[in-house]
């Protein structure tokens, strides 16, 4: 029972007065004997009654006033059991009411431009992290609990609750005034951020950093920025002329969906397949660069001919990826494929770096990095599948494909086409997706380039571990994953 009682932790409201319903509810809860009934209180305030939501869950209910002055209150259950005994338990967290409003900072320093550690994300309570924002960004603070900042964009209320990690922001000084940007003008150049001719960027002189959050799809990118001024019926005047100007771009347009939602701009591409993207500050400037298609290759015979390709073997070292029945360590599978994907990449012209040559550990992060640092067109991560110990290895066998940003999912679907065409034998992992696997992992997510991480196939399956521990295996599974690239970049895959 004490070990799940709630809160947990210091369990904080700033501003009460000035939050919403929703915001100022607080659950609380614990797991005892099932049947009984149970009250707590807060500080000496209650008892209030509690339901039992599940077997031997009780759940409580109190909305934050006003009026109250909570300071580190704890938190305190009883529970009648049906044979008339009584348990109490204090929970190991408090409640606190404190004055607000309150603002922080990101202070967590930004990893490369697109690639984003998943602890600096911002995500609901118990969900995967929806935007990543820039060191120095500012934003409102609604709450804390237990090791999390809470916040919400600001006019979107059909978002949930967000939780920022602790550790990756700190609190301003109570009476620091909000952070508002304004957006008056806007430029369009050729270069990304780091300067390449490969992209245009869209430069957006804010004159503070502010959340921001950018969702793609087929041939647009949407950029919301939040606590920002700004007239979009202004900005749409001069969207269309003489400095915003670019072949890729069909339209920018300009857009508020409430009075109080978030200043957004809807960028129409002319091309149905996007190659990258990333946002950044400048200063108090915010620089959206997006990648241009890939020219067409000068030499038919080299059909990747100025394209740089990052393949990564997974694991290695001390990181010994999964294992088959007879211990085969997934870094070992791995390292010869991506190899003889390397050597067949480059005899189509593409100029490729391994993340690794040999049985070493190399940093999670660094993988993407070295992909952002050489501009590569593409990261494309090999591993080897393998379901946890204790689970059931049958019918779970196959290629498969992870992606996380819209822009990868063709080529993922390229990669499981070639591989299942070439070797039908593996099979292909949960069939019903065709493969594909939509996914926040460090090696997907970057948007910079195309970021894609293909399992080729079960070490913990008999059938496709004896193809992985096989050379001629092992051969025809990379030369499947060099078509599967090729013909994705020439557009003839079945997957696509």
């Amino acid at each position: 029972m004490p070990a799940s009682a709630l809160p947990d932790g210091g369990w904080i409201r700033y501003g009460v007065q000035s939050l919403g319903l929703e915001d100022r509810r607080l659950t609380f809860s614990f797991s005892g004997s099932p049947g009984g009934k149970a009250v707590y209180w807060i500080g000496t305030q209650g008892p209030y009654s509690m339901s039992e939501t599940g077997r031997g869950r009780y759940s409580g209910s109190y909305t934050l006033r006003p009026s109250d002055t909570f300071n580190h209150a704890p938190v305190r259950y009883l529970l009648r059991a049906p044979d008339g005994s009584r348990a109490e338990v204090s929970a190991p967290g408090s409640v606190s009411s404190l004055p607000g409003p309150r603002y922080a900072e990101v202070t967590a320093p930004d990893l490369g431009q697109g690639v984003n550690p998943v602890v600096a994300g911002w995500a609901p309570v118990g969900g995967e992290n929806l935007l990543y924002p820039r060191q120095g960004t500012q934003f409102a603070v609604l709450g804390e609990n237990a090791g999390n900042f809470l916040t919400r964009l600001p006019g979107e209320p059909a978002l949930p609750l967000l939780e920022v990690t602790r550790s990756t922001a700190a609190l301003l000084p109570e009476g620091t005034p909000p952070t508002l940007a304004a957006l008056t003008s806007a430029a369009l150049s050729e270069g990304g951020t780091p300067g390449p001719a490969s992209h245009f960027t869209l430069r957006l002189p804010l004159g503070a950093r502010v959340p921001f959050l950018i969702q793609q799809q087929t041939n647009t990118l949407q950029l919301r920025l939040y606590e920002t001024g700004g007239d979009p019926a202004d900005l749409n005047t001069v969207s269309g002329t003489g400095p915003l100007t670019d072949p890729l771009l069909q339209s920018l347009t300009w857009s508020r969906p409430t009075a109080a939602g978030p200043l957004t701009a809807t960028l129409t591409l002319d091309t149905e397949q996007q190659w990258g993207y990333d946002a950044v500050y400048d200063g108090s400037d915010l620089l959206l660069s997006v990648r241009r298609p890939p020219p067409a290759p000068a030499d038919a015979a080299l059909p990747l001919s100025g394209r740089t390709i990052v393949v990564d073997p997974g694991h290695g070292g001390s990181e010994l990826g999964g294992a088959g029945a007879l211990r085969v360590q997934e870094k070992d599978i791995v390292l010869p494929v991506a190899q003889a994907v390397a050597a067949g990449l480059r005899t189509l012209g593409a100029n490729v770096v391994l993340t690794r040559t040999s049985d070493v550990q190399v940093p999670l992060y660094n993988r993407p990095l070295l992909a952002e640092t050489l501009d590569a067109d593409l990261l494309l991560s090999i591993h080897a599948n393998a379901l946890p110990d204790g689970s059931d290895p049958r019918g779970r066998r196959g290629v498969g494909a992870y992606w996380t940003q819209p822009q990868a999912r063709p080529l993922a679907a390229c990669l499981v086409a070639a591989v299942s065409s070439e070797l039908p034998e593996l099979g292909v992992d949960s069939p019903e997706n065709g493969g594909l696997h939509s996914a926040n992992l460090a090696l997907t997510r970057p948007s910079t380039q195309l970021s894609v991480l293909v399992e080729t196939a079960y070490l913990t399956d008999a059938g496709n571990l004896r193809t992985l521990m096989s050379e001629a295996g092992r051969a025809r599974i990379a030369a499947a994953l060099v078509d599967g690239v090729r013909e994705f970049y020439a557009g003839t895959c079945s997957g696509q």
